[in-house]
C-alpha cells in the first residue's frame, strides 16, 4: 500500500483502507476474502511523520488438534516512523522507514506483509478446550464420540518390561 506524501502533509486521521492480500506474498497464510482492514493516522514527527493504527486481519486457520478448519480474528497496531535522518535508522524496537523530502510516497507493504505474518500463532486452536481427534480411529472428539475402548496400560511394550 502506498501513501502519498499529499495524504502525509494532511495528517490524515483513522482513514480506513481496505488492503489486498495479492501483494503481501503471504505464502501458505491465507486470509478471508482477501482483504485486511487498516486504519491508519498520520502525525508530524522529528524530521519527519509518525504513521499509527490498526490493522485488522481475518485469518483462515487449522486446527492443530482437530483439524477443523476457523476463522480468527487479529487486530495489530501500526507505528511506523519516516524520517530522513540517518541516526534514527540504527534504533532497535522502533519501526523506521527512510524517507527523503524528495520521495513522493511510501509504500507500507512490507511493514503489513510484516506484522500479518507475525500475527499468526504457533499453536492454532480452533477453541482452548479442543478435545482433538480419536488416537484410535480418527474421529473429531468435539462433534461425536467414539465407540473405541483404550486400554489404560498400553501392551505394546509388554515384551520389553521382561528383560
Amino acid at each position: 500500500m502506498k501513501l502519498f506524501r499529499s495524504d502525509l502533509e494532511q495528517l490524515i486521521s483513522n482513514q480506513l483502507f481496505e488492503i489486498s492480500t495479492d501483494n503481501l506474498d503471504l505464502g501458505e497464510l491465507q486470509v478471508a476474502g482477501n482483504i485486511i482492514m487498516c486504519t491508519i493516522s498520520v502525525e508530524t514527527a522529528a524530521n519527519g511523520y509518525r504513521i499509527y493504527g490498526k490493522l485488522n486481519a481475518r485469518l483462515k486457520e487449522s486446527c492443530d488438534r482437530c483439524l477443523a478448519n476457523f476463522i480468527e480474528d487479529h487486530e495489530l497496531n501500526i507505528n511506523v516512523i519516516l524520517t530522513n535522518d540517518d541516526t534514527l535508522l540504527n534504533e532497535k524496537n522502533i519501526d523506521i522507514i527512510r524517507f527523503a523530502g524528495s520521495e513522493e510516497f511510501v509504500d507500507l507493504t512490507p511493514v503489513f506483509h510484516d506484522l500479518v505474518l507475525l500475527a499468526e500463532p504457533f499453536k492454532k486452536l480452533c477453541d482452548n478446550d479442543c478435545k482433538g481427534l480419536c488416537s484410535n480411529c480418527g474421529k473429531n472428539l468435539n462433534l461425536t464420540t467414539c465407540a473405541c475402548h483404550l486400554s489404560k496400560e498400553d501392551t505394546r511394550w509388554d515384551l520389553l518390561k521382561n528383560i
